[in-house]
């Protein structure tokens, strides 16, 4: 389909999120990530930071192609790429979005979910890595996330620490400088893991536009 027709099918009825950086439109068999433009805020007046977002699905994109080359982790297949937004195809099932969802879960079934996380992320720990800084896999290699202020790209984690030495970020400072960076998604929030329906397993792992090499002791 054309980028036209993609958008025509982008309702408020099908946007089941407040729209942040971007609007997402849940189609039956995907999903259409649009980003919001020049003088568009997001949800209660959010200021979203315009310079940054095509940088951030460039990284998702060049995330995807790495992680379904080098692993068995499920993710979503890029459709189509538009002008100011992509197409992915919608893995199918439930994320918990709110702590009263996660309660309902079972011990059980916790256990089951945290060992298939467990599985994924020494999965892409084993991805090569071709320099072994602290990078994004964009060209310039800035790294993109709310709590690190600083971008890098980092030759080392030694310079990583350096760079954050000065912040009063506790977890951070906990990462031992022989950290080896490795591949990590970097934002295993529940929203991002898609659960068959009844919470028994996992479906796929979503959002990858944070996703990283970052040092082992700290992803």
């Amino acid at each position: 389909m054309m980028d036209q027709e993609w958008l025509n099918q982008c309702t408020e009825d099908n946007m089941p999120q407040p729209a942040f950086d971007r609007y997402i439109h849940l189609l039956p068999e995907h999903v259409v990530k649009k980003r919001l433009g020049p003088g568009e805020e997001g949800y209660e007046g959010w200021q979203p930071n315009l310079s940054t977002l095509e940088m951030r699905d460039e990284n998702e994109i060049l995330a995807l192609d790495l992680v379904r080359e080098h692993t068995s982790i499920p993710i979503p297949k890029l459709i189509h790429r538009g002008v100011g937004f992509n197409v992915f195809e919608r893995l199918q099932g439930i994320t918990i979005v709110d702590r009263y969802t996660w309660e309902k879960v079972t011990p059980r079934q916790k256990e089951a979910i945290r060992l298939q996380i467990h599985d994924y992320i020494k999965q892409l720990a084993k991805i090569p890595h071709p320099d072994g800084g602290i990078r994004s896999l964009l060209p310039s290699g800035e790294i993109f996330h709310v709590q690190l202020p600083h971008r890098g790209p980092f030759d080392s984690t030694k310079s990583f620490l350096e760079a954050y030495a000065d912040e009063k970020m506790e977890y951070i400072h906990q990462i031992p400088p022989e950290s080896i960076p490795v591949f990590s998604h970097l934002d295993w929030d529940l929203s991002n893991i898609v659960l068959y329906p009844n919470m028994d397993a996992v479906v796929g792992v979503i959002d990858w536009e944070r996703a990283c090499f970052f040092p082992e002791s700290g992803k």
